[in-house]
């Protein structure tokens, strides 16, 4: 199997952030990278995306809004949220049926694990 053949989405308004995470992803996955809710649902209806990662807080669509309008589209994509950590907003990821929510900052293995367990590649 090769992980080149699953494709990734991600999602996340700081640019630093998301160029050293689109980094590490790409060395294992196909990834596709957005800066915003809005630039991440354009994304997703153009390409085949096997796992989604997001932030929640940025400009023009937030990311759980984002994910609430893939899953009216794909119930079963799975979905890994980023974020500083909040009970409230992983309250809102759980109505999403999110795999799983990580808090920044976070260890990058810990997000290749948790997108591997996702795509059920274990």
């Amino acid at each position: 199997m090769n992980f080149k053949d699953f494709t990734i989405l991600y999602v996340e308004d700081e640019g630093v952030i998301r160029s050293n995470v689109e980094k590490c992803l790409n060395y294992i996955f196909d990834v596709k990278v957005a800066k915003d809710g809005k630039e991440g649902l354009d994304i997703f209806h153009n390409n085949k995306i096997d796992l989604i990662i997001t932030d929640i807080y940025m400009p023009q669509k937030d990311g759980i809004s984002m994910m609430q309008d893939i899953k009216m589209v794909n119930p079963n994509i799975p979905c890994i949220i980023t974020s500083a950590y909040d009970p409230k907003l992983a309250q809102r990821a759980d109505s999403c049926n999110l795999c799983n929510y990580l808090s920044k900052p976070f260890d990058i293995r810990e997000l290749l694990n948790n997108c591997l367990k996702a795509l059920d590649l274990l």
